[in-house]
């Protein structure tokens, strides 16, 4: 399967095999594909590599995460339809997550901007029941409905319910961590790049942080 400019997930014929493309066909590697139409198959010709991003393999947190971006990408793409802003997408994450970032704040930036792109996303800024700021809600921690995430007023008053993703949803999170999904998600990926090393920290010395952070990421794939 390849993720083309312009056309989308498509999947290629490679005659040969890895005797003849060598790393061409690796999982992970990006360039410029030399391709050719037959009347019943595309078949892959040639395969100018730019990045295979081998050093990727060094990290089993990290090997994990670009596995798991890939193979959901291929789950839920329409073969055939252009998605350039998503590859893009994954081309940065790919690139932030070879500088050895935090393979979880990237899982999560990934996921809700990828979300995001498709008009899905949970808002990070607005209680998507009464559109109040959620920067401004108290220090309690920040409930979570299949909507998105509450207001206080709205977490109370909140009618408890069985809903097609409650086995992802998290019930709740805490302020710490929403500020860091808050950051990672929603910053610039130059200021995220900034402050990733600190809320690295965070995340490694904090295993209940650290589970928040995995449980916001799962459900944030469930929108999706």
């Amino acid at each position: 399967m390849l993720f083309l400019r312009g056309i989308g997930a498509v999947w290629v014929s490679a005659p040969g095999g890895g005797g003849r493309f060598r790393g061409g066909i690796e999982p992970f590697t990006w360039g410029s594909f030399l391709l050719y139409q037959s009347p019943r198959s595309l078949y892959l010709k040639n395969v100018e590599i730019a990045e295979d991003f081998l050093p990727l393999r060094s990290s089993a947190a990290a090997l994990m995460c670009a596995a798991r971006w890939h193979k959901e990408l291929s789950k839920r793409m329409m073969p055939g339809h252009g998605e350039d802003a998503l590859i893009s997408l994954l081309w940065g994450s790919m690139k932030n997550l070879s500088r050895n970032l935090s393979p979880l704040l990237l899982d999560i930036r990934f996921v809700w901007r990828w979300a995001n792109l498709w008009g899905v996303a949970p808002s990070l800024d607005l209680c998507p029941e009464c559109g109040s700021p959620l920067a401004e809600a108290s220090g309690n921690p920040v409930s979570a409905s299949p909507a998105g995430f509450l207001c206080d007023t709205c977490a109370q008053s909140a009618r408890r319910g069985v809903s097609s993703n409650a086995e992802v949803r998290p019930a709740s999170v805490t302020r710490d961590a929403f500020a860091i999904i808050r950051a990672s998600s929603c910053l610039s990926a130059e200021n995220f790049v900034r402050g990733e090393a600190a809320n690295r920290m965070i995340v490694s010395n904090s295993q209940p942080l650290e589970k928040e952070l995995k449980d916001a990421a799962r459900w944030f794939y469930s929108f999706l």
